[in-house]
């Protein structure tokens, strides 16, 4: 159970990586973002930083906000 945890954990922080990649490249605040997709910036923060597992549904507005693929977005290599 811890690994498939540490591997939860994993996932998340890469895509909250990939979040924030994505919102600096567009040079938007968190705030900016959240506005975008009608969303709390706490919420945006706490996806950036690893802490909270979105739908599918919200991840798609995200990418669009974002300028970018659902696929670019979710694009996470870990070594399991």
């Amino acid at each position: 159970m811890k690994k498939n945890q540490s591997i939860n954990n994993k996932i998340l922080k890469h895509l909250g990586l990939n979040i924030k990649y994505f919102r600096k490249k567009l040079n938007l605040t968190q705030e900016q973002v959240a506005e975008r997709i009608d969303a709390e910036r706490s919420y945006i923060t706490a996806l950036e930083n690893g802490l909270k597992s979105p739908s599918i549904y919200f991840l798609f507005k995200l990418a669009h906000s974002l300028n970018t693929s659902l696929k670019e977005l979710l694009d996470i290599n870990l070594d399991i």
